[in-house]
């Protein structure tokens, strides 16, 4: 597809294609991919509470919004791209502002324009209650983040906030594996603490609203094929632009332009599902709502440390054994 795309700028032209390509862009990043991971999320749900007991739901609801994540990354490798490990890793990064910052705005914002200002009462007051509960998030969140920088520099030796500079040597395939094992590390970390947050206050996860979560096995497939569907065209039009405007990229993401594009572009977009998950749980105005909005951000961020683990160990492997990948 990225061959199409690139036939397709030669056909329209330089503005022609620009147009073309970011509306493309947003229908996929505003429309397919937060409805298709919504069916998807809302069945996983279901089915983990069917199948696994009612405490694993908030896990699973913020892992399953997770999948963009997983199959833009998968996608990359198929493509011949390492720097689709970016995405996972820059999704908590976007997490952190998106869920603890615009995703309550939106709300408050919505509340203020439909006249509900007693929610935005209500919402202020369960959040003061509840200041342990957001200072258990926000640290999680961060802690997660530090791993994720940690393993992003494992795999491209740069700072992610800093242009790679052309000519940097890709890193060995023992360091990416070590990356990859920080990773893991950050799980245990998460799971750690989670466990004894659970111990303590069962029921934020126990006594959550099942209006919205539908055992539904056909929900599920459909979603996940819709999202792989996506996550593949999303993918394609960044090798195009990496393709195509490589001189202008360049001076934002230096060397690594797929990689950039995904740690900061894709990882925003692919972040899109978990902020639609966070905003319709701060609505409800419940402490296991509450818990499993800012959950967006924390548990998201473990699983994307698991998504990049599996990356980077994968990459590491594969290197190791002569197959050639690039950033």
């Amino acid at each position: 597809m990225t061959e199409l795309f690139i036939h397709l700028h030669d056909l329209l032209g330089e503005t022609g294609f620009l147009l073309i390509s970011l509306s493309f862009a947003g229908i996929i990043c505003f429309w397919c991919i937060p409805e298709t991971t919504d069916y998807m999320v809302n069945a996983a749900a279901g089915l983990a509470g069917l199948y696994w007991g009612r405490d694993k739901r908030t896990l699973v609801i913020n892992s399953s919004t997770n999948n963009p994540e997983l199959f833009s990354m998968i996608i990359a490798f198929s493509l011949g791209r390492m720097g689709g490990i970016a995405n996972p890793l820059g999704s908590n990064f976007a997490n952190i502002y998106l869920m603890f910052l615009i995703a309550p705005f939106f709300a408050i914002i919505k509340w203020a324009l439909t006249g509900k200002l007693h929610n935005i009462k209500k919402f202020i007051a369960l959040s003061i209650k509840e200041k342990n509960l957001w200072l258990w998030h926000i640290i999680m969140s961060f802690t997660m983040f530090c791993f994720a920088s940690l393993a992003y520099w494992c795999i491209t030796g740069a700072n992610q906030f800093k242009p790679l500079p052309l000519g940097h040597p890709t890193q060995p395939s023992h360091t990416i594996f070590i990356g990859g094992i920080l990773c893991l590390v950050g799980m245990g970390v998460f799971f750690f603490f989670e466990n004894k947050l659970k111990a303590k206050r069962i029921e934020l996860y126990e006594d959550i609203d099942e209006q919205y979560h539908h055992p539904s096995w056909r929900d599920f497939f459909l979603g996940t094929v819709g999202l792989i569907s996506s996550c593949y065209v999303l993918n394609s039009l960044f090798l195009a632009w990496s393709e195509l405007y490589s001189t202008i990229l360049q001076h934002f993401f230096g060397a690594a332009i797929f990689a950039g594009l995904h740690y900061f572009l894709g990882a925003l977009i692919t972040s899109l599902p978990e902020m639609t998950v966070a905003v319709e749980n701060y609505e409800r105005l419940t402490p296991p709502d509450l818990n499993t909005a800012m959950a967006s951000a924390s548990q998201s961020n473990m699983t994307n440390l698991a998504i990049a683990a599996i990356g980077s160990i994968l990459a590491s492997i594969l290197l190791f054994f002569g197959f050639h990948y690039q950033l």
